[in-house]
């Protein structure tokens, strides 16, 4: 990948230089005292004026050792207020920008009221003369738009743009609602939280079910293979040993849930759990919970249909609240894990993710916890800024030479996700070493389960 990887953890600045430097002026330390316990004693007689000078040079290398100790101290310590400021910073200037925002949205509302005769007399005259155009002449208009718009999905810049409108939206709705600016900054994302991301998805996801999409309909799983006479399929596998082994081993949307049960080297249970990402042709709302309508309710942070599959099989398993478990998941499967990692029901000991629209949801536990980015992936984007986590935030490159492949979201295709996860297992970076080599890792191979999920729409009200 031309542009490498850039690793941080949590919402801040990557640190892992800074971190490098601390741990070579330390190594440079430990030399530098393994060579002042060589320098012989002092001894009297002829060898007094040499070992004068010996003395002299072991107390100058004493020096550089404190010295040495005393800067990599520092650095980590100016490293740690840089964080914090920059985070304080970012915190206000978005504060700010929520109140922009909000005036805006109000500015707009009381020129619509204005405006609107004229735009619905323009929109309908657009109307009319696309209504003109044939059928087969529509579509090529669509279909040679598409080439032109699709690179701009796939541009860093535009992305990031796009990050920050999405989360700025609800603080302009606010405005357009008549609330004044600085109350719409308190009640937005970084004040009291009442709005946001999440509560315009929740808003969506209400919109769908009333429409007869719901994304939070309960669900029935099934072991993959099973029929009347056996109870399904299971196979032994070996423990998975790397990042790019378990992102490897994520299922697709057929039978989205893959379960490995082991046991660690003391004796007790552990799980690594595989969640798909969505199925990019099933209809919202119909019998695949793996479908937009979840993605909106994952988002929303309601109690999604994919969301209720996965326990239902954790269960089917019988994982308990102490049965050891890493989640592993990609696109909406990422944001699944995130949701079960952090919901207290589970003894989380890890998580993955690829390319999750999990920015807007906390990561606060103690465990190691993994996130992979392509800066060119549009789904990441779609989920806010990330503020509240603990992770280490891996951001890599989905393309090489500079060229953006053809396509509907390129960036977010699985087989690169693989490639990226094997560029992280190869990298250097301290606190990226440090969350892979937490993850559990079992000796004896285990056995592997996989799971197929159907909704079961609830019956309409009479």
């Amino acid at each position: 990948m031309s542009g490498g990887l850039a690793v941080g953890v949590g919402s801040g600045v990557a640190l892992d230089e800074i971190e490098r430097l601390a741990r070579a002026l330390q190594w440079a330390a430990q030399q530098c005292h393994e060579v002042a316990v060589r320098i012989p004693p002092l001894r009297t007689g002829e060898s007094a004026g040499r070992d004068a000078d010996l003395w002299e040079a072991q107390g100058s290398v004493r020096r550089s050792i404190e010295q040495l100790g005393a800067l990599s101290a520092a650095l980590r310590t100016a490293a740690g207020l840089y964080d914090a400021a920059e985070q304080t910073a970012a915190r206000a200037v978005e504060t700010l920008a929520a109140q922009l925002a909000a005036a805006a949205g109000l500015v707009l509302s009381r020129l619509g009221v204005l405006l609107l005769p004229g735009v619905l007399f323009a929109a309908s005259r657009v109307a009319l003369v696309w209504g003109l155009v044939p059928a087969e002449h529509q579509d090529a208009t669509v279909e040679a738009l598409v080439p032109a718009v699709a690179p701009l999905l796939s541009e860093p810049g535009v992305l990031e743009v796009l990050r920050v409108a999405l989360s700025l939206a609800d603080d302009a709705a606010l405005g357009t609602v008549g609330v004044p600016p600085v109350l719409a900054g308190v009640l937005g994302e970084t004040g009291l939280g009442l709005s946001g991301i999440d509560t315009a998805a929740l808003a969506v996801a209400g919109l769908a079910a009333l429409a007869g999409a719901s994304g939070t309909d309960p669900v029935r799983v099934d072991r993959a293979g099973s029929d009347l006479r056996r109870g399904g399929e299971s196979r032994p596998v070996a423990a998975p040993g790397s990042l790019a082994d378990r992102v490897g081993r994520i299922p697709d949307a057929a039978a989205p849930i893959v379960i490995e049960r082991y046991t660690l080297p003391d004796g007790s249970p552990h799980v690594e759990v595989y969640i798909a990402g969505t199925d990019a042709h099933a209809p919202m709302g119909g019998e695949q919970p793996w479908d937009m309508a979840s993605n909106v309710a994952i988002i929303g942070r309601a109690d999604a249909s994919s969301v209720q599959a996965v326990r239902a099989a954790l269960a089917a398993e019988g994982v308990t609240d102490q049965t050891s478990i890493v989640f592993t998941g990609y696109s909406q499967g990422g944001a699944i894990a995130t949701v079960l990692a952090e919901s207290g029901d589970y003894r989380t000991t890890g998580l993955v993710t690829v390319g999750a629209p999990s920015g807007g949801l906390p990561v606060r536990g103690d465990y190691p916890a993994i996130v992979i980015e392509h800066r060119e992936d549009l789904v990441p984007v779609l989920s806010g800024i990330r503020r509240d986590t603990t992770a280490v935030i891996v951001r890599g490159d989905a393309f090489s030479g500079g060229t953006t492949p053809e396509g509907v979201l390129p960036a977010h295709e699985f087989e690169r996700y693989q490639r990226t996860a094997s560029a992280a297992d190869a990298h250097v970076s301290a606190a990226l070493r440090a969350a892979i080599d937490a993850l559990p890792h079992a000796e004896a191979a285990g056995v592997r389960s996989a799971y197929t999920a159907t909704r079961i729409p609830r019956p309409a009200a009479e």
